[in-house]
């Protein structure tokens, strides 16, 4: 069920019903799985993808799944609450780049957003921290769009430090 990135929980009674039907409800950190995602969490994948503002499908995902690189160098975590439905994922890659030593970064991170402020983003970015300790990588790095000071604060106050700020560009081929 696709809702938009700006609101925070289903408004009307079906949608809420057919929400909760899902398992999704606050939760506390304590009541976490968090475990490398499968192809069956492609779904919910998918909506919490459009949740944060990019609009996917499960075919979508499916396909983005099975592409990844299957040598280690990257990893999709999934967080579940005790009713064993997603409510969060993080995709954490292997940067190899010229200019200085390999890196983690985060390739996206996403919690439901009735789950928000409950601890499961954390106990996603530590799952990313511990691959990437794992991997004997010094540091993760990641990208947040200006226009989420929530996010920006949530990783401050996990240690992360603003290191520059940046344009990004695209050009469709």
């Amino acid at each position: 069920m696709a809702r938009s990135p700006s609101s925070s929980i289903p408004k009307n009674s079906f949608e809420l019903k057919s929400y909760y039907a899902l398992g999704v409800t606050q939760t506390s950190s304590r009541h976490l799985t968090v475990r490398e995602a499968a192809l069956a969490d492609a779904a919910r994948i998918a909506d919490l993808a459009t949740q944060l503002g990019y609009p996917s499908s499960t075919e979508q995902v499916l396909v983005r799944l099975r592409t990844l690189p299957q040598d280690g160098s990257h990893a999709v975590y999934v967080a579940q609450n005790e009713m064993d439905a997603v409510v969060g994922w993080v995709h954490v890659f292997e940067l190899l780049p010229v200019a200085h030593d390999r890196v983690a970064e985060i390739a996206g991170l996403v919690v439901d957003a009735i789950c928000r402020g409950s601890g499961v983003g954390k106990r996603l970015m530590e799952a990313a921290e511990h691959w990437a300790r794992g991997k004997g990588l010094s540091a993760v790095v990641l990208r947040s769009n200006v226009i989420r000071e929530p996010a920006h604060k949530f990783y401050e106050k996990l240690g992360y430090t603003r290191i520059k700020t940046q344009h990004a560009f695209r050009k469709i081929l």
